[in-house]
């Protein structure tokens, strides 16, 4: 226990108590007061490393979760991110944990949730976004210290089956290319194939970001169902340059002025749909060219997969121009090669006895092609 003599003369005792590696303090008027708190303290600690669940308040989980949304409201949020939270918390929190006090929730509840989230059809990946915003939730609790411990820290994601990557060979988009070379669209897809720009990127790409002389795109907005975005889904400028075959058709385009001030739109001015382009044109699009359904969004991994395929490209550099926030990301989503492309690198080595080589023991092994 410390004890603080003040300027004016009074005193005052401090206690501490170290709760998860945090140090949690509280000054008192008396020795005996601050004494019953650390006992009460140590108390909750305990209950909580061997329950998991503890809390030093008796909120509920339905006035905390309406202040909680509120913050991150006031925290400068896209809408669509606020738009899930404000669903996941309707059709799944409050229903679930109503008028249930935040120190009453436990791991159990999280499992009980789970359980509810498949009985009615929730697909794992669903289940693990509505885990990850109740462990974000929870975390947010125990930071503004309404609880000791995440009841959730150990509730574990649901196992996913990995999504088989899907993009187009080189002979694909070619194809592609060819079949929709009248569409009012073509410049889109076209740009699309050669940079891994992302939809909302395209769709907000506006004429004062392209440099048509440098064959320079600046990427530094986005697009989506609420309007345009002085910002990026990484809120991170990044720089594409394009051939000059691209950029030649870029200024016939232009050229055409269908907008003053957006990139892409239709012959009469009116912008892309943003669902539209997903939906409805790129399906025909597909459907038209004879080629393999892929999603508006495949369109990045196709680019993203032959640039990996490429010789002497790499990992880095893609992750650069696609705009992901780490490299370990690029490796995780676009590592993956094509089976035509790993067959021709993994009969590069073979392993052959010399004809005059011992048989039974296999010596005088040559790498064939070997000089």
């Amino acid at each position: 226990m410390e004890t603080i003599k003040h300027k004016n003369g009074t005193i005052t005792y401090r206690e501490k108590v170290y709760i998860n590696g945090r140090s949690v303090s509280r000054c008192f008027k008396r020795k005996t007061d601050a004494h019953d708190w650390k006992k009460k303290m140590e108390l909750e600690r305990n209950k909580c490393e061997f329950w998991g669940v503890s809390s030093n308040t008796n909120i509920s989980f339905n006035d905390f979760i309406g202040e909680w949304l509120e913050i991150k409201k006031n925290e400068n949020l896209a809408r669509r991110t606020i738009d899930k939270y404000e669903y996941t918390i309707n059709a799944y929190f409050l229903p679930f944990f109503m008028n249930k006090n935040l120190k009453e929730i436990a791991l159990a509840d999280g499992h009980k949730l789970v359980a509810k989230l498949r009985l009615k059809g929730n697909g794992p990946d669903h289940i693990n976004f509505v885990i990850r915003i109740l462990k974000q939730v929870l975390g947010d609790a125990v930071k503004r210290d309404y609880l000791l411990k995440n009841p959730f820290l150990n509730l574990s994601k649901v196992k996913t089956n990995p999504r088989i990557p899907t993009f187009w060979t080189v002979e694909e988009v070619k194809q592609f290319l060819n079949a929709n070379k009248d569409s009012p669209l073509y410049e889109l897809y076209l740009l699309a194939l050669n940079t891994g720009m992302r939809r909302g990127e395209l769709l907000g790409l506006c004429w004062d970001k392209i440099d048509l002389a440098q064959g320079r795109i600046e990427i530094s907005r986005t697009r989506d169902r609420y309007g345009l975005k002085e910002t990026t889904k990484t809120r991170r400028v990044r720089y594409i340059f394009i051939r000059p075959e691209i950029v030649e058709v870029m200024k016939r385009y232009k050229e055409e002025e269908r907008h003053e001030k957006f990139v892409f739109a239709f012959p009469d001015g009116k912008l892309v749909n943003i669902h539209h382009i997903s939906d409805r044109a790129f399906k025909r699009a597909i459907t038209r060219a004879g080629v393999k359904k892929i999603r508006f969004h495949d369109l990045r991994t196709t680019y993203a997969s032959n640039y990996v395929m490429a010789e002497n490209n790499s990992i880095y550099d893609l992750s650069k121009i696609l705009g992901h926030s780490s490299v370990k990301m690029t490796e995780e989503k676009y590592a993956y090669l094509h089976q035509d492309h790993l067959r021709r690198v993994n009969q590069k080595i073979c392993f052959m006895p010399d004809d005059s080589g011992d048989r039974a023991t296999g010596s005088n092994l040559r790498l064939v092609g070997e000089k």
